[in-house]
């Protein structure tokens, strides 16, 4: 019965290093946004181009919202991974068995969104190619 707690010590760095990566795309996206903000505001535009820098900031800002959402389903799964361990050690079994259950749930909500946010950011670029066979 004890074996079962080698388990968290295999979510333990993967937690970790996924919220590393989704803290990698939101210094990506917010650079995005800002650069095409800059742009908007400084080059005045107007009209259809306009138009779709301004479709690009809404696909950017479900983006953001999914990666918020990311970074916070993995901390809120390392915390349950912790407790996973605190109650192991501590010797309550069931307690401990529930929390690495939670934390596996999360986690996985968290790798679903991180899914979704790669599907969205594929269509993001398909526009950007669009924009370039057009022109």
């Amino acid at each position: 019965m004890t074996n079962q707690f080698w388990y968290p010590l295999f979510l333990f760095p993967a937690i970790p290093l996924m919220m590393t990566t989704f803290g990698a795309r939101w210094i990506a996206l917010s650079a995005l946004i800002r650069r095409t903000h800059d742009q908007i505001l400084s080059e005045n535009i107007q009209g259809k181009k306009r138009i779709r820098y301004l479709d690009e900031l809404k696909i950017l800002n479900k983006r953001i919202i999914l990666v918020r959402l990311m970074q916070t389903f993995s901390a809120i799964s390392f915390i349950f991974n912790l407790m996973t361990i605190f109650f192991g050690y501590l010797q309550f079994i069931n307690l401990a068995t529930l929390c690495f259950g939670i934390a596996v749930i999360i986690f996985t909500i968290a790798i679903i969104t991180f899914i979704i946010e790669i599907q969205i950011s594929v269509i993001a670029l398909k526009k950007h190619l669009e924009d370039l066979e057009s022109a």
